[in-house]
């Protein structure tokens, strides 16, 4: 290699010029060889000295033009590749950029000057060598620019050189761009599309030297403007050449610069340029000049003046310093009106897509270049707002979603700067977009991938940004936006405003904000929510999309901004809704009379929770009757009640949830109650709830979770009973369709979940409470009062045999979810009690218990069902769990009230035996069965004389002479055991037959009476095994006597004789002993020794009325003559 390279020296430096270019194409031959091989090129870098000399020698040979553009083709060769730059000496380049500059100047060979301007593009000289030439380098490539030869090749090059050495010496061409650049921008207004094409590429390429514009570029362009520039600007548009024209003019504004202000008559001139493109029908035109539009922004938007740093500035000390930066300000104001102008124009107007894009682009930009200064209020106003709205100006549609998408983009981006400050704060991170002044950029704002610092913005903010999310929910509201496009916004809307809560809370809990400023934050946030869930639910119709966003944004600003923010006492407002003003002018609050919690009204001052749970019901309830799947808004209904009672004071949370539920009863709004309910099981039920479980001992919140569980009952018999004449205006108003239904299974479940944790938390932390008693209080109460409604009306339609079948269905399954709770939970737990204490409660709960299931059991018996629902409570399952229920009882007091309670309605059912299937038959068998078992087994055991004879002498009559043997025969059995083995002294008057048969028959045992055993058959504890002061009433039944009892607990005393017990009586117990005793000449027809009285015959004082009976009981002569009576 190094003898080739010897050798083709050699041939160049002889003077023979066919050996001179013959051995400058092998020279190239030979460094295209050096590109691929390592060791030609180490050889042509050691002969790189010698090479350059003989080149730059044979450079100035005008007669041979062959032999000078090869010896400029091998040395831009020797200039471009670095490893041989890089040991050219200091001579060598000297000698090469002082040989350039005068052949590109001197020579008259086109091709010479053309390969000249290349060698300076391409070389690789470092920045020494070229500042020591750089005036005879600028003076060569201005010469080239100016083309006097008339080379299109040469003008490209010199514009190639003119980017180079702008590379190479940034400052000295910029200092020097008066001289270069006019040659440059006066081509853009060229017939020829080469050179406006050069012409701009390179202006695009050394934007940054020549934008912004020195002084001295501002003035020549000025001088080129006034005599030729702006005169050749309107010669292209009245050729149609609209495109060039302006792309031209945004060139020249960006060279205006700062300077063109200074000159109003001109910018006026100019801007006549864009205002005939703005308007032009053609949209390529349109958007050529929102792109030269930007070259505006470029003169006007370099240096923006900030507020802030307005009153950082030590100028504003001073009267006069303040005047003008308020006249800056007010300048830079004018000047963004300017450039907003025609965006808003195009933005508002109904344009190509492709020319709102555009607009969209330009606007970025100037966002872009505003830096900072974006973030001020006036900036805001003058350029996000308007833009934002226009883009927002018309639905979501597949024409216009890439815009939307970028205007919620760039929302985004402003409004989670706060969020994030958030997330430092607490985190302690950094971002990583953070620039050096700590101002986030963001990336995403337009296609052009404009940066925009975006900072955390101010309080002042919010409304806006609140405003804006409004626009945004209405617009995709509207009925001609498809589902897809409507979900998309309504997810973007609830996004930006989970991120302005964010933002919103760190202002409320900054310490340096005071009162005015947390409530102007709370009153906006309410506000808003507000307007969202009236206004805009009323303007949309039956768009129940709206509801369910409505809800999501009430759930955000509750878990945003907290319980302990939303319900502290300190922040009240207004309850100024109008569905609450509308609730008070009509009737609908008469079950709130129960709650003993009071209810908010109209214009209350109240807590923003307060405030917001008044709006969720609103909510909820208008897509319960707007919409049919409401099955995924169920979920969260639940989470929201879960969140709100797991609060540290779930309190007023809780009574104000169920204050507003007993607003809506109705059937269709018992999936709130379901929510609700879910809601609260859960927070009862996990630890971490222990501030719920503890607020559960408060009587107010004891009543209304009484009442809520009451709910669903009062639901389903809230549908008016209709007649033939009012049929469909009561089904019209009180819609109970088959799809809007409640699930009964679900509120079913979801009641006995509750039930079940709220008995396992009032057993433990009270040992007054008796929760399943009061809650079958409240229902029998209920049932009591709605006593005409409920047992009203068997000859309903379909609709409403529905609702009365579902109330019947609710009714059933919570009776028996408290039978076996009671069972299996409430008697268990109260045998560590006191005795006391335990009968007491046990009886109080077992009262109230079984009087509700006589009235359920009455209820069977007047409704008639013909198709049940699944798991419905009738008679058979009723039985069985009655004989369930009374398996567990053994106090002698429970048994005894269990058997007066039921006997009634048991009596009902064992009479229309014949009219019910086999199954309930052999269930209700099973509960007899079972109740003569436990008159058996209790203790204290019961003595089986006349006073329980008497007590319950229909129901014995009916079962010992039932017609079916599986209820006789226990019977008889059973007396045979118990009654019979007792003397009894007075036999009801309607046992006699039946007694009288089945003993004949030897089936039934009656113990002969003897007058030594009367006295101890009749002993005082006969007298007092029915429950002491309570009074038992049955009705008239064929030959059934009403019969009335107070009986008394004996005190304890020495046994006195009849004499002095017969001196004791009063004249009213004589009468009583007298009638007893059958000597009443008026016996009301009832048979010996049975005669009806009121209480107050036997309650005349505990000790006389003791005494008298036990002196007519052992009295020889009432016996004696009350046995002659029987015989």
């Amino acid at each position: 290699m190094s003898e080739e390279i010897q050798e083709i020296r050699s041939i160049i430096s002889s003077d023979n010029k066919f050996n001179k270019s013959s051995g400058y194409s092998s020279l190239l031959q030979f460094q295209q060889h050096s590109c691929v091989n390592a060791s030609a090129l180490q050889s042509l870098a050691h002969s790189a000295q010698s090479i350059i000399s003989s080149i730059v020698s044979d450079l100035f040979d005008d007669h041979d033009e062959e032999i000078a553009t090869q010896a400029l083709k091998c040395l831009g060769f020797m200039l471009y590749h670095p490893s041989i730059v890089s040991v050219l000496r200091v001579n060598d380049a000297n000698l090469v950029l002082s040989a350039l500059p005068k052949l590109i100047t001197t020579t008259k060979l086109k091709s010479a000057c053309n390969l000249g301007v290349w060698c300076l593009s391409v070389q690789q000289l470092g920045a020494p060598f070229l500042v020591t030439h750089f005036h005879y380098l600028l003076r060569a490539i201005v010469h080239a620019l100016d083309n006097p030869m008339g080379s299109l090749s040469t003008t490209f090059e010199a514009t190639q050189a003119v980017m180079k050495l702008s590379g190479q010496l940034s400052e000295q061409m910029k200092g020097s761009s008066p001289i270069w650049a006019p040659p440059i921008y006066r081509r853009l207004l060229s017939t020829d599309k080469r050179e406006r094409d050069a012409s701009e590429r390179c202006l695009l390429k050394i934007r940054s030297t020549v934008i912004p514009p020195s002084l001295d570029l501002s003035k020549v362009i000025v001088k080129d403007l006034k005599i030729k520039l702006l005169s050749g600007m309107k010669v292209l548009l009245d050729n149609g050449m609209k495109t060039q024209a302006v792309c031209a003019w945004g060139w020249f504004v960006r060279m205006l610069g700062s300077h063109a202000l200074k000159s109003r008559h001109l910018v006026n001139d100019m801007l006549k340029i864009p205002e005939r493109t703005f308007t032009d029908i053609d949209p390529q035109v349109q958007i050529a000049t929102l792109v030269a539009w930007e070259g505006l922004i470029d003169a006007l938007v370099h240096c923006p003046i900030l507020v802030s740093e307005k009153n950082a500035s030590a100028e504003e000390n001073s009267l006069l310093g303040r005047k003008n930066c308020d006249d800056q300000a007010n300048g830079f104001s004018k000047s963004i009106k300017l450039i907003m102008m025609p965006l808003i124009g195009i933005m508002s107007s109904k344009c190509d897509l492709s020319v709102h894009s555009s607009c969209l682009n330009t606007w970025c930009y100037l966002l872009h270049k505003l830096d900072i200064s974006v973030n001020e209020p006036s900036m805001i106003k003058i350029v996000l707002k308007p833009i934002l709205k226009a883009i927002f100006q018309n639905g979501p549609d597949s024409k216009n979603i890439c815009l939307w998408n970028l205007g919620l983009d760039l929302l985004t981006d402003s409004i989670s700067q706060k969020s994030r400050e958030v997330l430092y704060q607490s985190t302690g991170l950094v971002s990583h977009k953070n620039s050096e002044n700590g101002h986030s950029q963001s990336g995403k704002c337009s296609w052009k991938q404009h940066l925009i610092r975006w900072m955390p913005w101010s309080i002042n903010q919010l409304d806006f940004y609140l405003s804006m999310i409004f626009h945004l929910i209405h617009q995709a509201s509207l009925p001609t936006v498809t589902y897809d496009h409507r979900s998309h916004v309504y997810d973007a809307a609830l996004k930006l405003f989970i991120h302005t809560l964010k933002g919103a809370k760190l202002h409320v809990e900054s310490p340096s904000t005071n009162y005015d400023g947390i409530m102007q934050c709370l009153t906006s946030s309410i506000t808003f929510i507000k307007k969202v869930c009236e206004d805009l639910c009323s303007d949309v119709g039956e768009n129940s999309d709206v509801y369910c966003t409505s809800i999501q944004f009430i759930d955000a600003i509750t878990k945003e901004l907290g319980p302990s923010i939303l319900g502290s006492p300190l922040y009240k407002i207004s309850l100024d809704l109008k569905y609450i003003e509308d609730m008070q002018s009509v009737d609908h609050n008469k079950h709130i009379k129960f709650l003993s919690v009071s209810c908010v009204s109209y214009m209350d001052k109240v807590s923003p929770l307060v405030y917001l749970i008044a709006l969720y019901f609103y909510m909820m309830v208008q897509l319960t009757m707007k919409s049919h799947q409401t099955d995924h808004v169920s979920q969260g209904m639940c989470e929201y009640f879960k969140f709100m009672f797991s609060s540290s004071d779930p309190l007023e949370d809780l009574l104000t949830s169920i204050s507003f539920l007993y607003r809506h009863v109705q059937p269709i709004y018992l999936n709130i109650w379901v929510a609700l309910a879910q809601g609260l099981d859960y927070c009862v039920s996990v630890a971490n709830c222990k501030s719920l479980q503890d607020a559960l001992s408060d009587s107010t919140v004891y009543s209304s979770i009484c009442h809520l569980l009451i709910y669903p009952i009062l639901a389903l018999s809230e549908v008016p009973r209709r007649t033939v004449t009012n049929a469909t205006a009561c089904f019209d108003k009180y819609p109970v369709s088959p799809e809007r239904m409640p699930r009964f299974e679900q509120v079913i479940q979801t009641w006995k979940a509750l039930h079940g944790s709220l008995c396992t938390v009032f057993t433990g932390c009270s040992s007054t409470t008796n929760f399943s008693g009061d809650l079958c209080l409240l229902f029998s109460s209920y049932l009591d009062e709605n006593s005409g409604m409920v047992e009203s009306g068997a000859d309903f339609d379909f609709a409403c045999n529905d609702v009365d079948l579902g109330f019947l269905h609710l009714t059933g399954n919570f009776l028996i979810c408290i039978l076996e709770q009671i069972q299996t939970l409430e008697l268990v737990s109260e045998l560590d009690r006191s005795k006391f204490d335990r009968d007491r409660k046990i009886l109080f709960c077992i009262k109230n218990c079984l009087n509700f299931v006589a009235k359920y059991m009455n209820l069977l018996r007047i409704k008639t069902v013909r198709d049940p629902l699944p798991g419905f409570v009738g008679t058979s399952r009723l039985y069985s769990a009655l004989a369930c229920f009374i398996s567990c009882l053994h106090s002698k007091q429970d048994i005894l009230h269990f058997l007066k309670i039921v006997s009634f309605p048991l009596l009902e059912w064992l009479s229309n035996m014949g009219m019910q299937d086999d199954r309930t038959n052999f269930q209700l068998q099973l509960l007899w069965t079972e109740i003569l078992s436990c008159l058996r087994r209790s203790q204290p055991p019961i003595n089986f004389g006349s006073a329980l004879l008497k007590l319950h002498e229909p129901l014995f009559e009916k079962t010992l002479n039932h017609p079916h043997p599986s209820i006789s025969e226990p019977t008889i059995n059973f007396w045979n055991s118990t009654f019979g083995q007792q003397i009894i002294l007075d036999f009801p008057s309607s046992l006699l037959c039946v007694l009288d048969r089945l003993s004949r028959n030897g089936r039934l045992k009656v113990q002969k009476r003897s007058l030594p055993c009367l006295p101890k058959c009749h002993s005082p504890e006969e007298a007092n095994d029915p429950v002491q002061g309570y009074r038992v009433s049955a009705k008239h039944n064929r030959t059934s006597k009403r019969v009335e009892l107070v009986l008394d607990k004996l005190k304890e005393a020495p046994p006195l004789s009849s004499k002095k017990r017969r001196l004791e009586l009063t004249e009213h117990q004589k009468e009583v002993r007298r009638a007893q005793q059958g000597r009443e000449k008026d016996t009301g027809g009832h048979g010996p020794g049975i005669r009806t009285y009121t209480n107050a015959d036997f309650t005349q004082g505990h000790d006389d009325s003791q005494e008298s009976q036990e002196e007519i009981i052992r009295d020889p002569e009432a016996i004696l003559q009350m046995l002659i009576k029987t015989i």
